[in-house]
């Protein structure tokens, strides 16, 4: 291959964008994060309605809906650390 001039040169090179190379691993990453982060609102959805279902039947509506907001965001994290402790022993 003869190249005459630079013009020629650049209509021959072939340029590779790094997003399309790596387009299958930033494309599982990207999932991994979606299906995380909806897997997180469902499991604090659920704990939720636990929480303000048994602080109702003890007290009013009032107190109920403000403290399980309180008790069910630190259940949510201690399930989040508990999960990620397990996760980390059974890959280990």
């Amino acid at each position: 291959m003869e190249l005459k001039n630079l013009n020629d040169f650049y209509e021959k090179q072939e340029y590779y964008s790094y997003d399309e190379l790596n387009s299958e691993q930033t494309h599982l990453n990207k999932r991994v994060h979606e299906l995380t982060f909806f897997l997180n609102v469902a499991s604090f959805s659920i704990i939720m309605a636990m929480m303000i279902y048994i602080f109702t039947t003890v007290t009013s509506s009032l107190v109920a809906v403000p403290a399980a907001l309180v008790v069910g965001f630190i259940v949510f994290l201690l399930c989040k650390k508990g999960i990620k402790k397990l996760v980390y022993l059974i890959t280990k």
